[in-house]
């Protein structure tokens, strides 16, 4: 049957057409570059101190980053500052070194000095193991390389978060210094002297507050370094015309670091909500007489949290083609929900995933010019999908996507062929030898069970919002 035929093709020509986009397509792998250390604190951006400099090797690098907490919390908030882009970050780094090119991976959580010590030893155990739990989950092939260490409350951040401030007064400083550095004072003593003895400074106002506010939500979190190969390390030779010395271990005091700078306020960073997107290959479908007849469509995605799993599509397609002198008709009404599960948790939705839909439709369609034979009919299926989706640009918060797509499963349709040739008195006449009386309307079926789609999908994200926040102030 003709009709069965221009279905086949049409289906197998969309699934070729996604084969072999991902067939050409080279593998994406994401670069990471090296970015300036910003980091947000509530309505201020400040240039943060890395807590350890990278490797002079030349065959071992550390990359690092670090995820931060809220006040006397030890969960995992992924919209507190730029936790959210950390973790994206995380992933992309680790997906463009390769997992085997990662010697090991050492994950410091600290806490700022205020609150009790028993309480900070508590919270810094559990944002320890919050962190290696979800490395856990989202690498497990790196379990093995993942390893813990705690520094509890972390005066010597502060201490360097402070020497480095230009808004701070000299002797503001130094009084600082002297209290975090002083052996005879305990830790209470030391943050009640902080608490109460700073004063004010005229570019920051109360001293004390100035710090919670900047500098202690900065000294609250996990760092998390990655040291990776660059290349094979040599084979070590001893150079018979020179003695062997053993290298000297590097003093913490002489590592330089950059010096803070806080910076004019930024955007708020928006999470995405709502993205649209269309099936690219579906444009360039077309027949001889029809002309050039694209397959209309569009389609929602709902992203219920950012670095959730799970997403809700609404699909459309809609080509409403017709030349009528000519017998030639391509119209088609399909809808479609589908619910997707993404391989990998804060991957911003990107990556592999699987998917589930169902979908039901109407058309006409009519390719037989001579004798006008067509089809119209009501269907419906369901099946599943796999498709994987590319970040488009190396900006973490892109609003463009690239997505590679297939699915199958089965379809049924109940419809009738007709005939609109001549002679057409402006009606169509269905092919029914019976008597008119006994004519059911749809008494043919069409079973379908294999692919059933596929293409290459350009995505953007058209709402975006900002995420609420519940920090204590």
């Amino acid at each position: 049957m003709g009709y069965k035929r221009t279905l086949v093709r049409f289906i197998l020509t969309a699934v070729i057409t996604a084969f072999s986009a991902m067939m050409a397509l080279p593998a994406y792998a994401e670069r990471h570059s090296k970015a300036d250390y910003l980091l947000h604190v509530g309505d201020t951006v400040v240039q943060r101190i890395m807590p350890k400099p990278e490797s002079d090797s030349l065959y071992v690098s550390t990359i690092y980053t670090e995820i931060h907490f809220r006040l006397n919390k030890a969960d995992l908030d992924i919209d507190y500052m730029d936790n959210g882009l950390a973790l994206l970050s995380l992933d992309r780094i680790i997906d463009s070194l390769g997992i085997e090119n990662i010697s090991a991976i050492e994950i410091i959580s600290q806490s700022s000095p205020e609150g009790s010590l028993d309480r900070n030893t508590w919270l810094t155990e559990h944002r320890s193991k919050v962190m290696m739990e979800y490395m856990y989950r989202v690498f497990p092939d790196l379990k093995d390389k993942i390893s813990m260490n705690k520094v509890t409350e972390s005066w010597e951040n502060l201490a360097q978060y402070v020497f480095h401030d230009p808004n701070l007064e000299e002797e503001t400083k130094q009084k600082i210094l002297d209290i975090i550095d002083s052996e005879k004072l305990s830790v209470a003593a030391k943050k009640s002297r902080l608490k109460n003895t700073l004063g004010s400074n005229p570019k920051t106002g109360d001293v004390y507050t100035y710090l919670t506010k900047y500098y202690y939500p900065v000294i609250r979190n996990s760092g998390i370094y990655i040291l990776h190969m660059l290349e094979p390390e040599p084979e070590f030779q001893q150079d018979p015309e020179r003695p062997y010395i053993e290298e000297q271990p590097v003093n913490p005091q002489d590592i330089s670091y950059k010096p803070i700078e806080i910076l004019p306020e930024q955007p708020v960073r928006k999470r995405p909500v709502l993205a649209v997107k269309t099936n690219l290959p579906y444009y360039a479908f077309g027949r001889k007489d029809l002309g050039w007849a694209p397959i209309y469509n569009i389609e929602l995605e709902w992203y219920p949290s950012e670095l959730g799993r799970w997403t809700w599509l609404a699909e459309w397609e809609f080509p409403w083609h017709s030349v009528p002198d000519k017998h030639q008709y391509f119209q088609i009404q399909n809808w479609q929900i589908e619910g997707r599960r993404y391989f990998k948790q804060a991957s911003r939705h990107s990556g592999h995933y699987l998917s589930a839909y169902v979908g039901i439709n109407y058309y006409d369609i009519c390719f037989e010019r001579k004798t006008g034979h067509g089809y119209q009919g009501e269907g419906f299926g369901g099946g599943l999908g796999y498709g994987y989706v590319i970040p488009l640009g190396k900006n973490p918060n892109t609003r463009w996507k690239m997505e590679l797509f297939i699915k199958g499963g089965f379809y049924m349709s109940f419809y009738d062929p007709y005939d609109a040739g001549s002679p057409f008195a402006g009606k169509y006449y269905y092919d029914w030898i019976d008597s008119p009386s006994l004519f059911i309307k749809r008494n043919r079926i069409f079973r379908w069970l294999g692919p059933t789609g596929g293409g290459i999908s350009l995505s953007y994200d058209l709402v975006r919002k900002t995420p609420k926040s519940k920090e204590k102030k």
